[in-house]
């Protein structure tokens, strides 16, 4: 469950490097030593937003649950190969029966092999399309935010790496997660 949370986070943080709260229309920024008036910086932590809003919540659900289907799979197939195997080494076997219970084991086993394959191509398209739903809904969330709230920048806050100390970044991770959870509810 772990490297799943990890997995969903580290994706929405390589999704996410920066969130602008203004429109996606291109301004040329001001000279520092211009500005006037407050500018409002924030920073919202990714990672705690994907792991406690119950979004993010859900979709780590959603994962655990498939993840945890394949796995009863995998153990199942498992258990009939390891029987196959007992059955090939008992001596009682005739030659014509031991050829029978080879090609059977090998079946098998190739059939394991493209379970396994196929399980991982959808766990990987399904952890995918779960990332960029929660992203998406995150990134909507956060610009809503920002122009309700005057903000000139939100950044992920993974992603600060120094604050001048003449701005103030206020941290909005915990607003942003009811913001989602209450959208959620609607």
């Amino acid at each position: 469950m772990k490297r799943i949370s990890l997995f969903l986070c580290l994706c929405l943080l390589s999704m996410s490097q920066f969130v602008f709260a203004a429109d996606e229309t291109k301004v040329s920024a001001p000279d520092a030593n211009v500005i006037t008036g407050e500018v409002k910086i924030g920073s919202v932590d990714l990672p705690q937003v994907a792991e406690k809003s119950e979004a993010g919540a859900k979709a780590m659900a959603t994962l655990k649950e498939m993840y945890d289907k394949f796995q009863a799979t995998v153990k199942k197939r498992e258990q009939e190969l390891e029987k196959l195997k007992t059955a090939l080494q008992g001596k009682n076997l005739t030659p014509a029966n031991r050829e029978a219970k080879e090609k059977q084991f090998q079946k098998k086993f190739g059939e394991y092999q493209k379970f396994g394959k196929s399980a991982q191509q959808e766990f990987a398209q399904k952890q995918a399309e779960l990332s960029k739903q929660v992203k998406d809904d995150l990134d909507r969330q956060i610009k809503d935010y920002g122009r309700e709230h005057g903000y000139a920048l939100i950044l992920n806050k993974e992603g600060l790496v120094y604050n001048d100390s003449k701005f103030e970044v206020k941290e909005l991770t915990d607003e942003i997660i009811k913001i989602i959870n209450d959208a959620g509810k609607k």
